[in-house]
């Protein structure tokens, strides 16, 4: 028998990697119907993160003057990648 990845539409997976040793911050937004849950955390990567809602907003700035990250959301079957290296490089996403 077989086992089925999970078919919830509003589980969103935050995976942070880069070079080790890289330290983060970061800023998501979820957004559940008319609430929004925000959760800050500063991290050394990798790192992994999960939440239930319908919209990620995500904040992600590098701490570490050396070193890069990288930011993997997946939600709904479907995949963002991005990458940044150097202090205080930031990224931002919006994932519906």
């Amino acid at each position: 028998m077989m086992a089925y990845a999970s078919e919830d539409t509003n589980l969103i997976e935050i995976s942070i990697s880069g070079d080790p040793g890289t330290r983060f911050s970061a800023t998501f937004e979820i957004h559940q119907g008319n609430e929004i849950i925000t959760s800050k955390i500063e991290e050394m990567v990798p790192s992994t993160h999960r939440y239930h809602g319908e919209i990620l907003e995500a904040r992600v700035r590098q701490e570490s003057e050396q070193g890069g990250l990288t930011v993997e959301v997946r939600k709904s079957g479907n995949v963002s990648r991005s990458s940044t290296r150097g202090s205080n490089s930031e990224l931002k996403l919006r994932i519906r």
